[in-house]
């Protein structure tokens, strides 16, 4: 890549596991970052051990989750509880600008390895804590995964219909994709600062806080009027319809979101005006919302005649907000907005070979990012030792047989 990234020029060494952390990582690497992740063999990273494997035969350099997360890294397999594996560690940390890390909290400091410990070899570092509580708090050392943030920051509460229990909304963790996003941008803030002042700091980023954040009106409701923000399922307090119709085939799908009166007309109009529409109890939005169930089966009756696609287009056509309920082969195989905006990439992995991954969520035009594929387990150890560390050959190979590096 002729231009420039972003991050080119910034040092990081990662300490992290499962999608938060490591995602968080993926954000510099992809953009210029030369990130370091350290790893270990005897306590592989979740995410070299978590499915899907390629042609499901599990092994640390099969899993397509690990290389999901962790684009364009390189590898570090060492031993932090051996003196020497220590000795490596604090002398990546004179090397970088960044420490990234999200182990349990405690265990950094528990080992030597806390800000002020860090700040005494590099007094200018930039320590990332990333963790589901943060490093405060009377809650402060609880572990956990994404689904414990989902829940106490009230989310699994809103992710549900009325008469129903806490719904998962699937593969990943909405606060390991949304978690990222913040540290990265605090990542970003402190990289500036230092840039201005010479001075680096300490990030506590916790899981749970960017979740509270997408609260936003339940929040307000209850401040300002005292009331519980009732779960609603797919319905919309100021829309109707506003939900997910059922049409033909096997568990397809198309949502309808009707907001205003021109809405509603064109709407009607798509339908062919059934005498049905011209009734008091649809006239308006409070009328519809009182006899919503009623409108949700007239609309399914018509829905179910069509694929979600005709009925979105048709509705598109018209005016009123309308998408098709995808699923995975939709978005990989049809969908044309996706392909039209390659939105998905494909990478050749030496060992899972041609995957497809998906590109950051924007475009830039003068530095877009340079995404590579995940590393293999410990590959960039003999790089790391001797081009970056300065050591010998023969100091590197000793390390191997002290089992320091593996």
């Amino acid at each position: 890549m002729d231009k420039r990234l972003p991050f080119e020029g910034v040092k990081v060494v990662e300490w992290t596991q499962a999608i938060n952390g490591p995602w968080t990582g993926a954000w510099f690497s992809d953009f210029g970052a030369e990130v370091i992740k350290i790893e270990s063999t005897k306590f592989p990273e979740m995410g070299r051990v978590s499915s899907p494997y390629k042609d499901n035969i599990p092994g640390p350099n099969r899993s397509v989750t690990f290389n999901t997360f962790n684009t364009g890294k390189k590898s570090f397999t060492v031993d932090l509880k051996h003196p020497r594996g220590r000795e490596l560690f604090m002398g990546l940390v004179q090397w970088a600008d960044i420490v990234l890390q999200n182990q349990r909290p405690g265990l950094m400091k528990k080992m030597g390895f806390g800000y002020e410990e860090l700040r005494k070899v590099k007094e200018d570092i930039i320590v990332m804590d990333i963790s589901i509580m943060g490093q405060e708090g009377p809650l402060v050392g609880v572990g956990g995964w994404g689904s414990n943030s989902m829940a106490q920051s009230g989310q699994f509460y809103y992710y549900r219909f009325p008469d129903s229990g806490p719904l998962s909304p699937g593969f990943t963790a909405v606060p390991d994709a949304i978690g990222p996003m913040y540290a990265a941008m605090a990542g970003i803030a402190a990289l500036d600062y230092k840039r201005q002042t010479g001075k680096g700091q300490y990030l506590d980023i916790s899981q749970l806080e960017p979740m509270v954040h997408f609260l936003g009106p339940a929040v307000l409701n209850y401040t300002m009027n005292n009331r519980i923000q009732p779960p609603i399922g797919s319905r919309d307090p100021d829309a109707a319809p506003h939900n997910a119709f059922r049409c033909r085939g096997d568990d397809r799908w198309c949502v309808i979101a009707v907001f205003t009166d021109q809405e509603w007309q064109a709407f009607c109009r798509v339908l062919g005006n059934p005498e049905w529409t011209q009734s008091a109890k649809f006239a308006t939005l409070s009328s519809r919302k009182e006899n919503e169930s009623e409108l949700e089966e007239r609309i399914s009756q018509w829905t179910m005649q069509y694929t979600p696609r005709e009925v979105m287009t048709m509705m598109q056509e018209a005016g009123v907000p309308a998408g098709v309920v995808q699923n995975v082969e939709d978005i990989v195989d049809f969908d044309p907005q996706v392909k039209a905006r390659e939105l998905l990439l494909t990478l050749h992995h030496e060992v899972v070979g041609d995957y497809l991954h998906t590109r950051w969520p924007f475009i830039m035009s003068n530095t877009p990012p340079d995404i590579k594929t995940g590393p293999l387990m410990g590959e960039h150890n003999h790089y790391i030792c001797t081009e970056i560390l300065g050591m010998s050959d023969e100091e590197f190979v000793e390390l191997i047989n002290e089992e320091v590096v593996a």
